[in-house]
């Protein structure tokens, strides 16, 4: 079976038509009825074609490998474009006609073109409005995008959109000058680019850990390096806060008691002092007023009225 007959008996079997495919690759639909029916001289140049062929097997899931390899042992780069006509053959002329019957048409065929010419000769001159063509764009061309990371796994993003984790290995993306290529791994200083994508690349992004430089990016093909634009990194939130955390905006007595019954604490704290003790601590103050108590983090709240003694739990 040949490239095109085994993408049509692929479409068909999975209950597409040619509209479906033409809507998901933006591959125009003569564009790929032209390859089902191998109709080369239909089609643009040889890269778009390889390229066309590669796109619509993968719409329908099947390995372009063998297809392409199909294209160049049927229909070499060098030979001529195969150009199948859809028009049919007509009979040939009944003998019985005889041989009278080209002088004829050929005196019908000048008698109407000197009547034409007269006609022309004598009905006003117009000016002919000459129709202007408008050429369809061309879909677009696809190429292959590979990204490895050191270390692996880390996320890859392409114009913001996330690609999955290193390495991805030909992904298929529209060829185009500029593209953003940004790469991320807890820990390490993220990687953006600015890249070129009008063919296919191979890049390799090592992730330096944080404030130990700029990460950078290998191209495997070229060799070239090239250093990550300025990428804010996120700060760590604050670890949690745990327990009882008392400070003082005045002086005040204080004891702390565990909740086993030890004492922690007792003695007078002067104002902007804190201390902090486990959850279920039990606190007296001699000065209510100028302790303020604050439990895992939360809001402080203050104890009672100023001058105060109290006594409470936590």
């Amino acid at each position: 079976m040949t490239f095109g007959a085994a993408l049509q008996q692929a479409r068909e079997a999975q209950g597409h038509d040619l509209a479906d495919v033409a809507a998901r690759t933006r591959i125009r639909s003569e564009y790929l009825r032209a390859i089902e029916a191998e109709e080369l001289g239909a089609l643009p140049e040889r890269a778009l074609v390889r390229s066309y062929i590669t796109t619509y097997a993968r719409d329908l899931a099947l390995d372009p490998a063998p297809l392409l390899a199909d294209l160049e042992a049927l229909y070499p780069d060098n030979a001529p474009p195969v150009q199948r006509s859809y028009l049919q053959t007509t009979e040939p002329a009944r003998r019985g006609c005889g041989a009278a019957l080209p002088t004829l048409l050929a005196v019908l065929l000048i008698g109407g073109a000197a009547a034409y010419s007269f006609w022309q000769s004598r009905a006003p001159k117009t000016t002919a409005k000459v129709p202007v063509e408008v050429e369809e764009p061309i879909a677009p061309v696809n190429v292959n995008l590979t990204v490895e990371s050191l270390p692996g796994g880390a996320k890859v993003f392409l114009d913001n959109r996330e690609l999955g984790r290193a390495p991805i290995r030909s992904f298929p993306t529209e060829a185009r000058q500029g593209a953003v290529l940004r790469v991320e791994y807890g820990g390490r200083m993220p990687f953006k680019q600015n890249i070129d994508l009008r063919q296919g690349r191979h890049l390799k992004v090592r992730l330096m850990p944080l404030n130990m430089g700029a990460s950078i990016m290998t191209d495997a093909s070229t060799g070239q390096v090239q250093e990550s634009l300025p990428v804010p990194v996120p700060k760590a939130p604050p670890a949690p806060v745990k327990g009882v955390t008392v400070s003082l905006s005045g002086a005040s007595w204080l004891r702390a008691t565990a909740p086993d019954g030890n004492v922690l604490y007792e003695g007078i704290l002067g104002a902007g002092t804190t201390r902090t003790f486990p959850n279920g601590t039990t606190l007296r103050a001699g000065n209510a007023g100028a302790v303020k108590v604050s439990v895992d983090g939360g809001a402080a709240e203050t104890m009672g009225p100023d001058g105060q003694a109290l006594t409470r739990r936590y």
